[in-house]
């Protein structure tokens, strides 16, 4: 059904379920791919929360388990853009400075917004609500070797594919019920 190459997996040997999909609208298929590549991107997301290492005790700047819980799947913004869909398993990192546009003025024919900051970044190496050094857990540094978690998760990816079936072939049937 499908093979792993270069951390991608390529599917083949599925002519009927293309067949299904090409006879969908453009909204549905997208929705039911989105679905279903959200269900096999979850079991990808379980291994890599099991794999991840956890911080013993707190420390100034640093929460334990902080990655772990930052682990998510998120749609891609680029394919998207390109008009595909695609998910990835990643660490969201912390929320970056909100702005408040309070006024826009025009003096002398130019536009001019005031923006005020609402709230302050949560990024930065002394934020504790920050998994940025998730990097160097993952690849490792120059001092500290790495502790890989995501790339380990990877190892799961024939069972992300038997997931993405299911919840795509139960979706298409589900449409058929309710079309006839």
């Amino acid at each position: 059904m499908g093979c792993v190459m270069a951390d991608k997996v390529t599917l083949s040997g599925l002519p009927d379920f293309k067949k299904a999909m090409e006879g969908l609208t453009l909204k549905l298929r997208k929705k039911i791919l989105t679905k279903a590549l959200k269900a096999g991107a979850r079991v990808v997301l379980k291994a890599a929360r099991q794999a991840v290492p956890v911080m013993a005790a707190e420390t100034k700047y640093r929460t334990p388990g902080l990655v772990k819980k930052r682990l998510t799947v998120r749609t891609s913004k680029e394919s998207r853009k390109a008009g595909n869909v695609g998910v990835f398993v990643n660490v969201k990192p912390a929320e970056g400075a909100k702005y408040r546009t309070t006024s826009v003025k025009r003096v002398a024919g130019l536009k001019i917004t005031d923006r005020q900051l609402k709230k302050a970044s949560q990024r930065g190496a002394k934020s504790k609500l920050d998994p940025y050094y998730w990097r160097w857990l993952e690849f490792g540094t120059k001092k500290m070797t790495a502790r890989p978690f995501l790339k380990p998760a990877s190892d799961s990816l024939p069972e992300a594919l038997a997931a993405f079936e299911t919840v795509a072939v139960n979706e298409i049937e589900a449409l058929n019920r309710s079309a006839t």
